[in-house]
């Protein structure tokens, strides 16, 4: 009996988009609307709102060509260190006494902060972040209860999977609270029994694979009790009674540096070290380091490498021996993107750190010129670097089943070669 080489897949949201998730630009949208609508109901300022715009100012105060870019992820991680900024000595955040002798930031009012109420400033932007965050599992769930299987889309994305589980022994680390891999893989193991309760030693002792855990947060968490309690999973989406994603009384939970995170049944933002100290998070992210030696191949999907605990994750496993596994990056190439010998953005130097394969060695196979990904795309071909054996696809993610042919041997060890396009 032949044994089935192990394979790790890393899912980010553009392996969702194709089945009809929202992107990250259609959530920045949308969290800057329920923030309004906060801020409408409980009173100015809007902390988020007052965030993007400062935020967005400093970035283009610099060298806006390859710098980053704003999006409701940094703003949400900035509420943290706002509100922990605002919070009074001895317990806020030390470098105030320093930086502004325990000033007010000069560009957001505070109104209700005085002496006598000296935690006015800290209790609303919790207030509005647990409120958004809320907000945020509710709509992927409404958006996940949408997700139709029978489309074209989830049916590519089925076959995708289903071909990769064909070859090798399958484990995937899905960075989305969506459905979309568990429609496609209703039976994979999540590390929840069939109660609801999260089982860690099920998932520190597990030696199977076939798995798919959601180290973000899945639209199935939900708190057991409306003011609190571990997560636990709830099968059916339709029952909106039964799913708990925000506490009475905004509860929060101190973590490093004293920073107060409010309790969440996902996690967004930023300090996601912090916030993966929790159950069932806190496992999750072990396995994952464990998980990483094990492989014998990695597929990447739709991420865009700006997560550290996942990067470092890939950077450290490369960085102590020098075994090259085959790592396959599943993207989306448009007629503005550059091939990586002269790619300068975010993603292509976050996957270059991550994977340490600078761009200057990505190359068609067998042709010595770099190649435009477009181009790449439109006849089904790779750009790959031979020598950190790393492979990219450019057509999206879901589309990549149409050159399994070559993807499931090359992820066995196979030749660059297998990668070329097939013939006409």
């Amino acid at each position: 009996m032949t044994v089935k080489k192990r394979l790790l897949v890393i899912l980010g949201s553009g392996s969702s988009i194709p089945v009809g998730m929202p992107s990250v630009p259609d959530l920045n949208q949308s969290i800057k609307e329920w923030s309004e609508e906060w801020a409408s109901q409980y009173g100015p300022p809007n902390f988020f709102t007052s965030l993007w715009d400062t935020i967005a100012a400093y970035y283009q105060s610099g060298d806006v060509r390859n710098g980053p870019a704003v999006n409701f992820e940094k703003v949400l991680g900035e509420m943290i260190a706002l509100a922990h900024w605002m919070e009074p000595a001895p317990w806020g955040d030390t470098l105030r006494a320093t930086a502004c002798p325990g000033m007010k930031p000069p560009s957001i009012p505070f109104p209700m902060l005085s002496e006598t109420d000296r935690y006015g400033a800290t209790v609303p932007i919790i207030d509005q972040l647990s409120n958004l965050l809320a907000r945020l599992a509710k709509y992927m769930r409404e958006k996940s209860r949408d997700l139709d299987n029978s489309s074209d889309a989830a049916q590519e994305y089925k076959r995708l999977l289903d071909g990769l589980r064909k070859t090798f022994e399958v484990g995937v680390y899905n960075l989305n609270y969506d459905v979309a891999a568990l429609s496609a893989w209703p039976d994979a193991f999540t590390g929840f029994g069939e109660s609801g309760q999260f089982n860690p030693a099920s998932v520190h002792l597990r030696k199977e694979w076939a798995f798919i855990y959601h180290l973000h947060g899945s639209v199935h968490h939900s708190f057991q009790y409306q003011h609190g309690g571990p997560i636990y999973w709830r099968n059916d989406l339709t029952k909106i009674e039964t799913f708990f994603d925000d506490l009475d009384g905004r509860p929060t939970e101190k973590r490093s540096e004293g920073k107060a995170f409010p309790q969440t049944t996902l996690i967004a933002g930023g300090h996601k070290l912090d916030q993966l100290l929790v159950e069932p998070f806190h496992s999750l992210h072990a396995a994952l380091t464990r998980h990483i030696y094990e492989a014998d191949a990695i597929l990447i999907g739709g991420y865009g490498f700006g997560d550290i605990h996942i990067n470092r994750v890939l950077q450290n496993r490369y960085g102590s021996t020098g075994t090259r596994l085959p790592i396959m990056v599943l993207d989306f190439a448009d007629c503005k993107t550059d091939p990586m010998t002269f790619r300068e953005d975010a993603w292509s130097r976050g996957l270059s750190n991550t994977l340490t394969a600078p761009g200057d060695f990505f190359l068609e196979p067998g042709h010595p010129s770099p190649p435009n990904p477009l181009d790449l795309a439109l006849r089904n071909s790779f750009e790959v670097s031979k020598q950190h054996r790393v492979a990219l696809w450019h057509c999206g993610f879901t589309a990549a089943t149409s050159r399994l042919d070559g993807i499931l041997p090359w992820l066995e060890g196979g030749s660059d070669e297998l990668l070329l396009p097939p013939p006409a």
